[in-house]
């Protein structure tokens, strides 16, 4: 039980970053409704990379896609997601067991605020997720760099974690 309740989160979380490169998908965040996919919009908004991927945790009955489909990742971030994925499998064991969009297991989103907070343009860029989960406020932060025309998500950190990191555990058998 306790192994495939981790499955299902590694699997929910990794569904869940794929979830920004459905195109015309659409992001409640306040009043404004953005659309994904927009290649003028993404070029100089980093955080309209960001805000599709709230979609699915604000829309009930939403399903998540498989993230290895998907663009959104740094090429270094995707290899590192990837072999920690291989280890995960190795080990029967998740390495990551939680969904790092939300920094949780559960959910019940409301509020989200989705911003930029430093561009350097063609560059790198910092982007921050506020938003109520379960009653309690949290933000999460996402880095990202530009890379084959467009931005994509090198890292994303919370309160007391930070997805590199979590990638890099050696885990032993």
């Amino acid at each position: 039980m306790r192994i495939e309740r981790r499955t299902l989160i590694l699997g929910m979380s990794a569904a869940a970053l794929a979830a920004c490169s459905r195109q015309n998908a659409k992001s409640k965040t306040g009043d404004t409704a953005t659309t994904a996919g927009s290649a003028a919009g993404d070029a100089g908004d980093p955080a309209a990379i960001i805000r599709p991927l709230y979609a699915p945790y604000m829309t009930p009955g939403s399903t998540f896609p498989d993230f290895t489909s998907n663009p959104i990742w740094s090429d270094d971030l995707r290899a590192q997601l990837t072999a920690m994925t291989q280890r995960s499998e190795a080990l029967n064991e998740p390495i990551l067991d939680f969904d790092p969009i939300i920094g949780a297991q559960d959910y019940q989103l409301s509020n989200l605020n989705v911003a930029n907070e430093a561009v350097v343009e063609h560059s790198s860029a910092v982007v921050r997720a506020g938003f109520t989960n379960l009653n309690q406020h949290t933000e999460i932060v996402y880095d990202l760099v530009w890379q084959h025309d467009a931005w994509k998500v090198d890292n994303i950190r919370g309160d007391g974690w930070d997805l590199r990191q979590i990638a890099a555990l050696p885990r032993q058998p």
